[in-house]
Parts: structure tokens; sequence; C-alpha cells
């Protein structure tokens, strides 16, 4: 039994994290609560790849690609202090989904393009700025 689970998780870790599959279903579950499209706490959105690599009020950028020891988001995550632990409510992220986002942002903090679940409006998309037409 104790094979098998060592198989599969070489098998997994081997495998590159994959925005869409593994990540975003994370934000989903624990961050678009607060940091999503209906509701930015502190200014951070997770919904939108821009937002989020952008960061927050206090602390931007948010994600350091690369670099999960030194991004804002892993420090709130993972934070001891629980004022600044996110999420606020609940148990927080299990160590598998900690793992998850760590190695997420260590290969690189891949979002590709074009996945995002909200849609921003385009303000320059308004009657008032197109040509006029005769």
């Amino acid at each position: 039994m104790r094979l098998a689970v060592l198989i599969v998780l070489a098998a997994t870790s081997a495998l590159a994290v994959d925005f869409v599959r593994d990540v975003r279903p994370i934000f989903e579950r624990h961050c678009y609560e607060c940091h999503g499209e209906k509701k930015q706490k502190s200014g951070l959105r997770l919904d939108l790849k821009h937002a989020a690599f952008n960061g927050g009020d206090e602390h931007a950028p948010n994600i350091l690609p690369g670099k999960a020891k030194e991004s804002p988001l892993m420090e709130f995550i993972t934070s001891e202090d629980k004022d600044e632990r996110m999420p606020p409510k609940g148990d927080g992220l299990s160590p598998e989904e900690i793992a998850t986002l760590t190695a997420w942002i260590n290969e690189g903090a891949v979002w590709p393009d074009g996945v995002d679940v909200a849609k921003v409006e385009d303000r320059r998309d308004h009657w008032s700025f197109k040509l006029l037409t005769v």
C-alpha cells in the first residue's frame, strides 16, 4: 500500500502544476469570496491574471514567479499570525493545497491567457469613443 502511495506521489510531483486544473480550484474554494469579481478586499483580486500578479493595496506584486518564499500570497496563506493568515475563516488551506501553490509559483506561476473566469469590461468600448458614421 505504501509503495502505491509513493508511486502516485512521485508521478503527480513529476507533472507540472496546471493553473486551470490545480490552482484555480484552490482560489475558487478559498479566495474568490473576498478577492473575486464582487469583492476585492485590500485591493486584491485573484480571479483575473493581471490583477493577481499586480497585487493588493499594501503588497505588490502579489505573486513572484519562481519565488514562492518571497511571494506575499504565500506569506499570507502560511502565516502563523491568525490576524494575517488567509483565508481568515475556517481551517485555511490544506498542506496539499499549499504545496500545489508553492510548486506552481516556483515553476514560474504559469497562468495561460484567456482562462480567467471573470471578464473585465472594456470601458473604451463605449459609443462615445467610436467614430461617427454617416
